[in-house]
């Protein structure tokens, strides 16, 4: 957990700070802290541009996408004092993602990919302000709906499943009229019956446990009820209340600077990021929430592929290391990787046998 920062004379005071990891990316960096940039100014909220400080941490320093990011702050440093460019030695999207929220000063702390858009950034922007000044003690950690592509449809969680080498998948929200329950559907272009899950435990339900209501258990049902509004969708409107998830993508977060509780020291490359971070926050004693006025959308395509590595070892490693540290059941991981994915059983076992004397495991 990191706690004071030694530039103490700058903390507080209703700033944030806005931290963006970096690596071989210029183009996306740039129309990331471009568009909120002009969306303040152009907007007349100089104001609030002047309580934000984006902290850019640099994780490949020799490549040309960090000559002319570095080139590119340091001319606006001139006449804006809330560039501030840093270059770490660091391996692993976790490790950048801990030194933004080292490297901020801000009381908060919203964390972005660097190919990542706010929708619509004013809103986004002075929701965060008022937020902070509701909010400045929380100790939660906080998500909001993926916008997708085509600008309709919402991802607000992450589901409790594993596919595809990750713990979650992409799923969007629905809750009771009454705005007690809050589940998402599973289901199969080939069936008509669907599958009604909580989503923050995954597991599957019937009704609703606070007025008792009967959740759809069928295509034509859940069509009738969203009609009647006996059940609605979530997150679209960013008046909603926040609710809490099980996970989220972690290309958008937003936490208090002190309250950080930290990634995994010892993981390594690009993965195993989601889901754990939340798990540790549950662990903890806090919560992780969908608050529906933080929408963000995220550049997935790439002309060029990306120039870090995506290697499946390290992924699995890091899943086995964030098990172990929160003393978490292997098995899935087991299962799914090993079982369901054929990844050699050996190298497995030594990422396990690492984990244990790592923290002191039997």
């Amino acid at each position: 957990m990191f706690t004071k920062n030694r530039r103490a004379g700058l903390l507080g005071s209703g700033k944030l700070s806005i931290g963006i990891a970096h690596h071989n990316d210029f183009d996306g960096a740039y129309f990331t802290i471009q568009d909120i940039r002009k969306e303040l100014v152009f907007n007349g909220r100089r104001d609030l541009l002047s309580k934000i400080e984006f902290v850019i941490i640099e994780n490949d320093k020799t490549s040309k996408h960090a000559e002319e990011l570095k080139d590119f702050c340091a001319i606006n440093l001139s006449l804006d004092k809330s560039l501030n460019y840093n270059i770490v030695s660091v391996n692993g999207t976790a490790s950048v993602k801990d030194e933004i929220i080292r490297n901020a000063t801000g009381d908060f702390v919203l964390v972005l990919d660097c190919h990542v858009l706010l929708c619509p950034t004013l809103n986004v922007i002075e929701r965060l302000f008022d937020f902070m000044e509701k909010n400045p003690d929380s100790d939660d950690l906080y998500n909001g709906p993926l916008v997708h592509d085509n600008m309709r449809g919402l991802s607000t969680h992450y589901k409790n499943i594993w596919r595809d080498s990750n713990w979650g998948v992409w799923s969007t929200a629905f809750k009771c009229k009454c705005s007690n329950c809050y589940f998402d559907i599973d289901s199969d272009l080939e069936r008509e019956d669907i599958e009604v899950n909580c989503i923050t435990s995954g597991k599957k339900i019937s009704s609703c446990s606070n007025c008792g209501a009967v959740l759809p258990v069928t295509k034509d049902d859940l069509n009738k009820k969203l009609s009647s509004k006996e059940i609605l969708p979530v997150g679209l409107n960013s008046e909603e209340a926040m609710f809490e998830i099980f996970a989220q993508g972690t290309g958008c977060f937003f936490v208090r600077r002190e309250s950080w509780l930290g990634y995994n020291k010892n993981a390594l490359g690009f993965g195993g990021e989601e889901g754990y971070i939340h798990e540790k926050y549950r662990k903890n004693g806090r919560k992780t929430y969908c608050l529906p006025f933080l929408k963000w959308l995220h550049r997935f395509n790439r002309v060029e592929d990306v120039k870090y590595p995506l290697k499946l070892e390290y992924k699995l490693r890091n899943y086995v290391l964030e098990f172990t540290e929160l003393g978490l059941d292997l098995s899935p991981v087991y299962d799914h990787f090993v079982k369901e994915n054929e990844f050699d059983e050996i190298v497995y076992n030594s990422f396990v046998r690492e984990a244990k004397y790592l923290y002191n495991k039997e």
